[in-house]
């Protein structure tokens, strides 16, 4: 019995639980790295310096849930095969990849952390 709690407690935790929000916030603004904020502006009330291709980003977590905005942001294309956004944790599937990422994905699982612990602490509109 305490194994099978312990198991689906474990399963259970939130994805970003060890993502650092601070880290998170300068991943999102670092355009070299993110590219977040080319498409996506922090609030709807945008911001003339980010993007408005996307929705805003500060309901993201509250529109998805935790689980569900970590799995976009790592490859948006399971849910919109058809989307423009890269797929962060991915290799496959791509075309025109610079040799220097070639088999790599744009984000490591720690960024993903960070950059999801940081969405979510996002004042809510």
């Amino acid at each position: 019995m305490a194994l099978t709690l312990a198991l689906a407690l474990t399963f259970a935790a939130p994805a970003h639980a060890g993502g650092n929000a601070e880290r998170g916030r300068a991943l999102l603004q670092d355009r070299t790295v993110s590219l977040c904020l080319l498409c996506h502006a922090l609030t709807a009330a945008g911001d003339p310096n980010q993007g408005n291709l996307a929705p805003p980003l500060d309901s993201a977590a509250s529109r998805l849930g935790v689980q569900a905005l970590r799995e976009r942001v790592a490859d948006m294309r399971r849910f919109n095969p058809a989307t423009v956004m890269p797929p962060f944790r991915a290799t496959e599937g791509l075309h025109d990849v610079a040799p220097a990422w070639a088999d790599r994905p744009a984000l490591t699982d720690a960024q993903l952390d960070d950059l999801v612990a940081y969405l979510v602490r996002l004042p809510r509109p």
